[in-house]
C-alpha cells in the first residue's frame, strides 16, 4: 500500500515577451528534497 508523503505543485508561466518561469510549491517540508530537484531540473529548461 502506498501513503501519500506530500504533493508539489508546479506552475508554468509565460510573460508578455514569451519568458518563461517556474513556481514549485509545497506544504510539506517530507518533499523538499524532491522540490530541490525539480527547481534544479528548471533551470536547466
Amino acid at each position: 500500500m502506498k501513503n501519500i508523503v506530500g504533493t508539489v505543485v508546479v506552475s508554468v508561466f509565460k510573460d508578455e515577451n514569451q519568458n518563461t518561469s517556474f513556481e514549485v510549491k509545497t506544504r510539506d517540508e517530507n518533499v523538499l528534497p524532491v522540490v530541490y530537484v525539480i527547481e534544479d531540473t528548471l533551470k536547466l529548461y
